[in-house]
C-alpha cells in the first residue's frame, strides 16, 4: 500500500527538523505543501530536491480530485504546511479523508506551537481544551462566550493582527484570567508572557504585537 507521510516542519528554528523528517522528504516521490514557495526554501536548506505541489485549506474539489489521482499512482508522498504539524490548525484532514482508503497514513511528529507552550507552561495542563484560531467574524462572540463555560484551561492560536482584540474579548467574557502567552516560539525574539489578560494587553503593544501567538487561559 502506498504511504502518505504527514511531516511536521519547524515553526521557526530550522534546526528543529528531525532526522526522520529529512529522510522522509528525501525518499518520497513528491511533496504536497501549503505554500510551495515556503516549502522550497526549507527543502533547499535541507538539500532536498523533489517535485512540490500545492495543497491548501481551500484547494478546490476538482484540484483535490487531481491530487488524489496522482497519489493513487505514487509509491509515497509527503504532506507539509508552512510551519508546524499538518492537521493542527493547518491543512491536512481533507487530504487524509480523501486518501485513507488506499494509502497508509504515517505521521512524522515534530515541531508544534501547541506542544511547545504546554511544555513550558506553569498552568496545570494535565487536561486542556484546544480551540485553534477564533473565528474572524461569524460566530466570534459565541466562541468567546463558550470558553467561559469550560472547566479546563483553554489553548488557542492568534495572529498579530487580532491579538489585542482577542485578549480584550477574552477578558470581557472570561474575566481577568491568568494566562501564558507564547510569541515567536523557537525564533530569535521568542518570549513567554505570564500574567493576567489585562496585563497582557498592556504588554503586547508596538513591536511586541508582531509574530504568531499561542495563548493558554487558566479557567480553574
Amino acid at each position: 500500500m502506498p504511504k502518505l507521510f504527514v511531516v511536521a516542519t519547524p515553526i521557526g528554528n530550522l534546526n528543529d527538523i528531525t532526522f526522520r523528517a529529512i529522510e522522509t522528504l528525501k525518499s518520497v516521490d513528491f511533496i504536497l505543501a501549503e505554500d510551495t514557495r515556503v516549502a522550497k526554501k526549507l527543502l533547499a536548506h535541507l538539500g532536498v530536491s523533489k517535485p512540490t505541489f500545492s495543497f491548501r485549506e481551500h484547494t478546490s474539489a476538482k484540484a483535490l480530485e487531481k491530487i488524489t489521482y496522482f497519489l493513487k499512482k505514487a509509491h509515497s508522498a509527503a504532506l507539509v504546511t508552512d510551519a508546524g504539524t499538518p492537521g493542527v490548525s493547518d491543512p491536512g484532514q481533507r487530504l487524509i479523508k480523501a486518501v485513507k482508503d488506499f494509502m497508509e497514513i504515517v505521521p512524522i511528529p515534530g515541531p508544534s506551537a501547541l506542544a511547545a507552550i504546554v511544555s513550558a507552561s506553569d498552568i496545570d495542563l494535565g487536561q486542556f481544551i484546544f480551540t485553534g484560531f477564533p473565528p474572524h467574524k461569524k460566530g466570534r462572540q459565541k466562541f468567546f462566550k463558550q470558553i467561559n463555560d469550560y472547566k479546563l484551561p483553554i489553548i488557542l492560536f492568534e495572529s498579530p493582527h487580532r491579538i489585542q482584540k482577542t485578549l480584550s474579548e477574552l477578558e470581557k467574557y472570561c474575566g481577568d484570567r491568568y494566562v501564558n502567552i507564547g510569541r515567536e516560539l523557537t525564533k530569535i525574539y521568542e518570549e513567554i508572557f505570564r500574567g493576567t489578560l489585562s496585563e497582557a494587553q498592556k504588554h503586547f503593544t508596538d513591536e511586541r504585537r508582531r509574530g504568531e501567538f499561542v495563548i493558554v487561559v487558566d479557567l480553574n
